[in-house]
């Protein structure tokens, strides 16, 4: 009889524990969705295990990237991204396929997005991304003030 109930309160402990992991992961994924993200246009590079292809960044954060191109990727799929900002050196990041088949080019229907979540990334390549997101969202905040200031006058 105690061992039916210790199978029991087993059973019990485990289901709880996964749904606090579920939870858990479910968090992590909404506070990276949280961060700042700005719609800056960099050429990138994606390399997949069956061949490569050039598309550009449709929105960026420090966390993963939209992306637009030609070639479909799997969802799940491994990734490596070299980024090109103009203002210095590529950005190579290994990255993981979360989203699919995303419209992302008005005039061009063969481009397709896919949103990706990176992986690895350097702290140096991240606090660039930071900073530029950042950095962006900034100069259109000032020049949509200047925007309406000039309006009223």
């Amino acid at each position: 009889m105690s061992l039916g109930w210790i199978l029991i309160g087993g059973f019990i402990a485990l289901v709880l524990l996964l749904l606090a992991k579920d939870e858990y992961y479910h968090r992590q994924e909404q506070k990276k969705r949280m961060e700042m993200r700005a719609e800056i246009a960099w050429p990138v590079v994606i390399k997949t295990d069956r061949d490569s292809c050039e598309g550009r960044t449709v929105n960026v954060s420090a966390s993963g990237a939209l992306l637009c191109f030609t070639q479909q990727l799997s969802l799940m799929e491994i990734v490596t991204l070299t980024i090109r900002p103009p203002v210095r050196a590529a950005l190579e990041i290994t990255a993981e396929v979360v989203r699919t088949n995303i419209p992302c080019d008005n005039d061009d229907s063969t481009r397709r997005g896919a949103a990706v979540r990176f992986i690895i990334i350097s702290e140096k390549d991240r606090e660039f991304v930071s900073f530029s997101v950042f950095d962006h969202l900034q100069q259109k905040t000032h020049s949509n003030q200047r925007r309406k200031r000039d309006l009223r006058l």
